[in-house]
Order: C-alpha cells, then sequence, then structure tokens
C-alpha cells in the first residue's frame, strides 16, 4: 500500500478544471511534481467537472477529486452580472462545502489555491495556524494593478477591490512566478509573498526532440488579451503555415478570421494535451506570442526551449525571463523578423535556451518543498482541550482519522474544533497519508492496510 508524507488540498474551479489553460495546466503539473516527492494532492471543486478527459489525466497523474454533493447553481449570479461580473457567493458556498467535505475524511498540510472566491472560502476556516493557505497569482491584474482599469475589463471595479485586499492578509501566503511578481505585488501591501514557481505541465518539453518542423505557432484562447488579430495580420504578411493551438470553442472564431484573411494553410488543435500536446509544439518552426496580458505564460515556457520564440515589444510580462534567449520587437517589423527566423538553418538547441528552461525548471520543486518544511516546522500547537477527544486518541496506538470521529466518537462529521485538536497534536503521532485516508499511529513502524475506492467523489453516498 502506498503512504505519502504529505496531503495537499488544490483548489480549482470547475470553470478552469481543462486541459488548455494556464490554471488546468498547473492542476496537472503540480500533480505530477507532488507525485515525484511522495505527495498526495486532492483536487477540491466548487462543483462535480465537466471535462471527463481532464479528470482522466488528472486521476492517471495521482490526484483524486472531491466536490460538493450538493451545489448551488451559478445560473441566477450569471444572468444578473452577465454585462459586467463580481465576486460569486454562491461559488464562495460551494466551495467552503467541499472544503469541509474534504476535511471530514482527511488531513491536510497546504492548501493551494487556485480560483478567487476559493481564497475566501479558505480564509474564512482561519486553519493557517497549522497549514499554509496559498493564494496562488494567475490573473495577470492580480499582479498588474493597472490592467483593472481597462475598459475591456470584464469585472466590475469592486471585484478588483475585494480581491486586492486577500493580497494584503497578514496570515495568508501570496504564491507567485517570478522576483518580478514579487516586486509587483509589494508595491501594493501584499505581504507573506513567496516565489513558487509554475512546474511545467508536459515534463518531456524539458528534453530535446529532434523532428522535422514546420509553421508558425500560435497558443491560446481567441480573446482580447491574447491577441489574436496580430497573429493573423502578421501571418497573412509571411504567407507562412499556420499552425493553432487553442480550446474547442475558439475553433470557429480561428476559422473565420482565416478565412477573411485569405489564409488557407492553417492546422487547427483544440484541447490537446500529453503527446499529441508535445508533438505538435515540438514540430513547429516559430513560435508568435502576441499576447498582451499575461502573468507567468505557460505557453511562453513550454515553446521557448524548442523553437525561435518572438513577443511583442510593449508586454511588460517578458521581463520575466533572459531576453537574450527570444526576440523582442514593434508589430509593424514582427513579419519579416519571423519569415528571416522561419528560413534560417542550423540547430536551435545550441543557443542551450533548452538548457536556460531546465534550470529554470530544476528550482521549482525545492521552492515548494522547502517552503512547506519551513512552514510546518513553525506551526502552533493546538490550545484545544477536548477531554473526550484526548482521552480516546490516547488509548489507542493507531487511528484512521475519518474513521475515529465516526466510530470512536459517534458523529456524522468532524467540525473545526475537532480538526485543530488533531492537527495541533500531530506532532505526538506518525502521520501517514495514503491515497484515501489519514492514520496518526504511535507506531513509528505503523503500515496501513487501505481499501481502494474510486475516486470519482469521495464522497458520494455517504
Amino acid at each position: 500500500m502506498k503512504t505519502y508524507e504529505r496531503r495537499i488540498g488544490f483548489l480549482i474551479s470547475d470553470q478552469h478544471f481543462h486541459a488548455h489553460g494556464g490554471i488546468g495546466s498547473f492542476a496537472k503539473s503540480f500533480t505530477e511534481m507532488a507525485e515525484g516527492i511522495n505527495w498526495k494532492v486532492d483536487m477540491i471543486l466548487d462543483k462535480k467537472p465537466r471535462h471527463d478527459n481532464f479528470v482522466e489525466i488528472i486521476e492517471r497523474a495521482g490526484a483524486n477529486i472531491i466536490y460538493p454533493k450538493q451545489t448551488i447553481s451559478y445560473g441566477h449570479h450569471t444572468n444578473f452580472f452577465k454585462n459586467g461580473d463580481t465576486l460569486n457567493s454562491d461559488k464562495i458556498s460551494n466551495f467552503r462545502n467541499a472544503i469541509i467535505e474534504a476535511l471530514q475524511m482527511n488531513m491536510y498540510d497546504m492548501f493551494v489555491v487556485n480560483t478567487q472566491e476559493a481564497m475566501t472560502a479558505s480564509y474564512a476556516f482561519s486553519l493557517d495556524d497549522y497549514f499554509p493557505t496559498v493564494f496562488y497569482t494567475h490573473l495577470h491584474s492580480m499582479i498588474y494593478r493597472e490592467a483593472q482599469n481597462f475598459t475591456s475589463d470584464v469585472f466590475l471595479p469592486n471585484y478588483h477591490h475585494f480581491f486586492n485586499k486577500h493580497m494584503e492578509f497578514s496570515n495568508a501566503v501570496i504564491g507567485t512566478q517570478s522576483q518580478k511578481n514579487v516586486n509587483e505585488l509589494s508595491q501594493y501591501g501584499a505581504k507573506n509573498i513567496e516565489l513558487l514557481g509554475m512546474p511545467m505541465s508536459e515534463r518531456s518539453l524539458v528534453e530535446e526532440h529532434n523532428t522535422e518542423r514546420n509553421g508558425v505557432l500560435f497558443i491560446g484562447r481567441w480573446e482580447e488579451g491574447k491577441n489574436p488579430e496580430a497573429y493573423i495580420k502578421v501571418m497573412k504578411s509571411c504567407n507562412l503555415p499556420c499552425k493553432v493551438m487553442t480550446s474547442e470553442t475558439s475553433v470557429k472564431k480561428f476559422v473565420s478570421a482565416f478565412d477573411t484573411a485569405g489564409i488557407t494553410d492553417y492546422t487547427i488543435k483544440a484541447d490537446i494535451a500529453g503527446k499529441e500536446k508535445v508533438d505538435f509544439i515540438t514540430s513547429s518552426k516559430v513560435y508568435f506570442m502576441p499576447s498582451l496580458r499575461e502573468n507567468y505564460p505557460f505557453a511562453f515556457i513550454e515553446c521557448l526551449g524548442h523553437m525561435p520564440t518572438v513577443v511583442l515589444d510593449i508586454q511588460d510580462w517578458s521581463t520575466n525571463f533572459d531576453q537574450s534567449y527570444f526576440f523582442k520587437e514593434k508589430l509593424d517589423d514582427v513579419a519579416p523578423l519571423i519569415t528571416q527566423l522561419y528560413n534560417s538553418t542550423g540547430n536551435y538547441y545550441d543557443t542551450k535556451a533548452l538548457e536556460y528552461i531546465q534550470t529554470h525548471e530544476s528550482n521549482f520543486k525545492n521552492a515548494w518543498v522547502s517552503f512547506l518544511d519551513k512552514y510546518l516546522s513553525t506551526g502552533k500547537k493546538s490550545s484545544s482541550n477536548t477531554a473526550q477527544l484526548h482521552t480516546i486518541i490516547d488509548n489507542k496506538t493507531t487511528i484512521r482519522y475519518d474513521e475515529f470521529f465516526k466510530n470512536d466518537l459517534g458523529r456524522s462529521s468532524v467540525d473545526r474544533n475537532d480538526y485543530v485538536s488533531i492537527f495541533g497534536n500531530r506532532n505526538k503521532y506518525k502521520l501517514v497519508y495514503t491515497d484515501h485516508h489519514t492514520y496518526l499511529s504511535k507506531d513509528i513502524a505503523f503500515s496501513p492496510s487501505d481499501v481502494v475506492q474510486s475516486s470519482v467523489s469521495l464522497f458520494e453516498g455517504l
């Protein structure tokens, strides 16, 4: 029976739980990183995931999927705020319920929070004395605050004001991807900022791929921030093969744009992952990323090691990276540059760009491990003094966390004080995690005998 050293709750909305997009990619890469360092990940969602293919990907990577048995619909919220969105109190409630159900089944060493409403929900539990709640930055506007004033912003002003304040909470941890981001956040009063990188979502992209190449690659949805119109404009001038990796909902828009521009030599792939994604990227000859608003783009990292990469000169996010490994150019001058790079000869791997990415990647795992070890080593001990709870625990050699409350205390659920009391006294026990359970034992040689269960939802039927 496989056991784990840590258990992590990874909070992500169903909206972002898919293969295409930065947050979904982070979910996959974090799970794979965790598996490699013997951490168990439970994905905690606001509702049942819609993308079955991504559920399969995440479960193969080693994570469980947890979501509430009953959820509140977002229809009422969506209809009223369809012309300007704001914080979704129903989503906050769904995340709260998902967290409660997760805590009834297992103990955790860290929450990694990737959705704004999940920040509010997780913070309200006040468990930061015992393990870290990491608010992880994804939105460009969370870091570059001037972006919150764009007229095209889909969120109302108070949405930003509300979540900006979350960055200033003294007992929350802000996880971000670069020192530039740390500096930006510090200017606006953010506290407890940790440099915790996002591992690459496809691990084979840190290896060389010597394959036949063609086409100028674009990665991203059809949306203003990704600036796909600039890609179409440039490719019409270049008259080179086009390759697009996007979401299913964006395919028709790209097809229409290519047709309008008179471009016929194009290939579009939607919602791809794994080997298909790696092959599509590494068979491309040049990567053009005209994106205007990014935080720390996965696509840029995935491509930079394998082909000449071109960005626009107005992009602030690109200063996160060593600019000797890519090209920055004005939009009007991009087409001749791309044509020149496309027709150039030689082995791209001689540029050492892939080695730069490999070094970049190797630092991420150590940062996460060091951060968590340090945080837990200084964690607060429980001040709870529930006599019945401690008497039963002290009289037992080993307890299984979820069974203890049901069988020994006769409860149908765990309350917060129970959780704090046990977690705050974890130093008295050997803590053992399995795929679906948590054990506490006074026997240092304890090895659990567990029963494998379906992870579609750990709580269905209870």
